[in-house]
């Protein structure tokens, strides 16, 4: 597997983010951030987010995230 096409946990997207994991499935629940459901698990591909970041990033914030 790359590196763009590993699956990050929520908590290691909140620990990037430096927010609660909570924030992250707020985020995943009203559909800003893409995910990938494992069962009852949630993954987040690391390219998703970095687009996600780069798009924020460019003054389209509406979360609170940068």
């Amino acid at each position: 597997m790359s590196a763009q096409q590993q699956l990050l946990t929520a908590e290691q997207v909140a620990e990037r983010w430096q927010v609660p994991k909570g924030h992250v499935y707020h985020l995943t629940r009203t559909g800003q951030v893409p995910a990938v459901k494992l069962g009852r698990y949630y993954r987040f591909r690391l390219d998703a987010i970095e687009a996600f970041e780069l798009g924020h990033a460019a003054g389209q914030d509406s979360t609170g995230v940068r």
